[in-house]
């Protein structure tokens, strides 16, 4: 590894001598098989930094009047975080087929993001273990995670004994550590709430929430902390509804992320994805119009509010018992192809994708579950892309289209959401907004079935 340092060593501690006051704080370092030609260093906030790769795929910065915290670096379209203060030294070196496992810091409080990485891979074997445990009687779960917590708080409490590091670091490490324990223990209570078991989940079971402090949005950016918090306003919206998404289930989720949350960008965010994700899960329901209104009321972001009232204008188009219009499309092929040629007079399931909102992995997943659960129904994924014909990965291209310069697919995707529409054999709408993710997508599409 030294070979691949010896440079940008001599770069960093040139002037080693100087005051720490008077040190500038440097971040570099190396990628192996790099995805693109630079790495970006950015706090999420106000500061964002871009910085190019050399010839041998080394990259070096330096950085007067640095202000100490987490940041997060990306290359591609993979990210991580790094803890930095003024007059640290930091280099990194990575290979982007095995980005995270293979990532190593070196330099001036280089143990500290070593630390870090070592949580995050160990959070990832620890999700696993501990999804597995949902299933558990609450002593049996309560005993997994107190065995868990011991071995990071003896890892925790051996780094501030021989470090006295008395940085922000800390607690950075401390949420590294626990904060994904406090989620799991949020999502069983959670889960008991939805699922009525006779386990009684009582004031004392949230003892922990005392040692997981909530005012941190400058942290929101970071997965451990924001993981917890979302989960936690989740579980009080379910706590206030005795455990279903009752009519007032959403209102009060809106209401306690606005109360929560008092950093404004992030609280826009949190509840942008809120409504949204509530309404693509439950996309028929009746409470849609409530659920927008607070919405309204509470997100300042003018463009959140622009984007949620073209989702609410689609809506109001292709209705239950409307023949769906005629639109052309693209095949895979290049021929230009009519809906009702392509529909054959069947069945037919229209998934209106945008990659944007969603992966190709969990659209291929859903999709082709769909497609073989359902062989008499005839499917149609269209790809919405503005500027490129992309198409779906790991979905046969059969099923595939992308749409023309001018489309009336356009006069119903303002929003550029995801929408999946359900049409019977005669063209006649069953269904003009529904979505992948709804939880009762496969009985209507079961149900479409049945009409004669």
């Amino acid at each position: 590894m030294i070979k691949y340092f010896i440079p940008l060593i001599l770069i960093v501690f040139i002037g080693c001598n100087e005051s720490n006051k008077n040190k500038p704080t440097y971040f570099g370092g190396k990628i192996i098989n790099p995805k693109c030609d630079f790495v970006v260093l950015s706090d999420n906030y106000d500061f964002n930094d871009t910085i190019p790769l050399n010839k041998n795929n080394t990259f070096i910065e330096s950085y007067n009047n640095f202000k100490e915290g987490l940041y997060i670096f990306h290359h591609g379209n993979e990210l991580q975080y790094v803890y930095m203060q003024p007059s640290d030294s930091l280099l990194i070196r990575l290979n982007t087929w095995d980005f995270d496992e293979s990532l190593v810091f070196s330099g001036v409080n280089a143990e500290r993001n070593n630390l870090l990485i070592e949580s995050f891979l160990q959070y990832e074997q620890d999700y696993k273990n501990t999804s597995k445990y949902l299933s558990l009687p609450k002593n049996e779960f309560l005993a997994k995670i107190d065995s868990m917590k011991s071995i990071k708080n003896a890892i925790f409490e051996n780094y501030k004994t021989r470090s006295n590091d008395a940085s922000g670091f800390i607690d950075i490490f401390n949420i590294s550590l626990n904060f994904p324990l406090y989620a799991k223990l949020e999502e069983y209570a959670i889960q008991n709430l939805k699922e009525k078991t006779s386990e009684k989940i009582d004031s004392s079971y949230f003892e922990y929430r005392r040692n997981a402090p909530t005012d941190k949005d400058s942290l929101m950016f970071y997965g451990p902390y924001y993981r917890f918090i979302i989960k936690k306003i989740q579980n009080d919206a379910y706590l206030k509804n005795n455990g279903a998404k009752s009519e007032n289930f959403i209102q009060d989720l809106l209401h306690s992320i606005d109360e929560n949350v008092v950093l404004e960008t992030v609280k826009n965010k949190m509840l942008y994805n809120a409504v949204i994700r509530n309404f693509y899960e439950e996309p028929s329901s009746e409470m849609k119009s409530e659920a927008f209104f607070t919405f309204f009321k509470l997100n300042t972001n003018n463009e959140h509010k622009k984007n949620v009232q073209r989702l609410i204008n689609d809506l109001k188009i292709l209705t239950k018992g409307e023949r769906l219009p005629s639109f052309k499309l693209i095949a895979a092929d290049g021929e230009l192809k009519d809906f009702k040629s392509i529909s054959k007079g069947k069945n037919t399931v229209v998934l209106l994708k945008n990659y944007q909102y969603a992966s190709d992995d969990w659209v291929s997943s859903r999709f082709n579950y769909l497609v073989k659960k359902n062989p008499d129904v005839n499917f149609i994924l269209v790809n919405l892309c503005d500027s490129s014909k992309r198409f779906t990965k790991n979905v046969d291209v059969k099923y595939q289209y992308t749409i023309p310069s001018e489309s009336a697919v356009c006069d119903f995707t303002t929003s550029k959401f995801p929408r999946m529409i359900l049409v019977d054999k005669n063209g006649i709408i069953q269904n003009g907004y529904t979505s992948l993710s709804a939880k009762d997508i496969s009985i209507e599409i079961n149900n479409l079935q049945k009409i004669k």
